[in-house]
């Protein structure tokens, strides 16, 4: 339990806790990033190169620390007794197009093409289109952050015995059988040290896909790249 003004008594589990110290935590993250972008853009006249370096690195882990909170924000959602997601229809394709267009300038970042789905495609499924975006938006930004610098990311979509797939492949140095077999656990990072992430997106990318009556699975082996693959009904 948690005895603070801002938050009352209120055990960790309980989703108003969740829900004050998201509250709490996101409006000054925000004005720290606000900030610091502003310091390291320059716009409010030049300052000394180094200076400018130190603020972008504020802002990247400020943005972390918002990516986080996210992250632990679903994280108590989907563990709640009675959690489910919507059911509605959902076009695969169309979402991936999207998510492209949301990753697009850290793809061009590291000069990786992306070849999703082309223009006009469908892939018709039974989700919630929001999950179903926060889950390819997670897929494709680990595949661009493991992925080497002028490498490709390939989306595909497929339908089959009333299933509806969507894989996102890699060229990065692809996962062993001992990492397939951990890595969609909870605070998972593959022994990962950087910043890049929470070891949460995998784990919610998953629990969010059997919500929706779908799996999310990897197939992978060292020096091959990764491909994972989420599934859904399509009726």
């Amino acid at each position: 339990r948690i005895a603070d003004p801002a938050f009352g008594s209120l055990p960790l589990s309980d989703p108003r806790f969740g829900r004050r110290i998201d509250g709490a935590l996101r409006g000054p993250l925000s004005r720290i990033v606000a900030s610091a972008e502003t310091i390291s853009g320059q716009f409010e006249g030049p300052i000394r190169a180094d200076y400018a370096r130190y603020a972008a690195d504020i802002a990247h882990a400020a943005r972390h620390l918002l990516g986080l909170i996210d992250d632990l924000a679903d994280l108590q959602s989907i563990e709640r007794p009675g959690f489910h997601a919507a059911r509605e229809p959902v076009d695969l394709a169309d979402v991936a197009r999207r998510a492209v267009g949301l990753l697009m300038m850290k793809a061009e970042e590291k000069q990786i093409r992306i070849d999703g789905p082309a223009l006009g495609e469908q892939a018709p499924a039974m989700g919630e289109f929001r999950r179903v975006l926060q889950v390819l938006i997670n897929l494709i930004g680990n595949a661009i952050r493991y992925s080497p610098e002028g490498s490709m990311i390939w989306i595909r979509c497929e339908a089959q015995d009333g299933t509806a797939r969507i894989t996102v492949a890699d060229q990065g140095q692809g996962l062993s059988a001992d990492q397939q077999a951990v890595v969609f656990e909870k605070f998972e990072r593959l022994g990962r040290t950087d910043s890049g992430g929470s070891g949460l997106g995998l784990y919610i990318a998953r629990r969010l896909a059997r919500a929706m009556d779908g799996d999310l699975t990897v197939d992978s082996a060292p020096g091959q790249g990764a491909r994972f693959t989420l599934s859904l009904p399509t009726s």
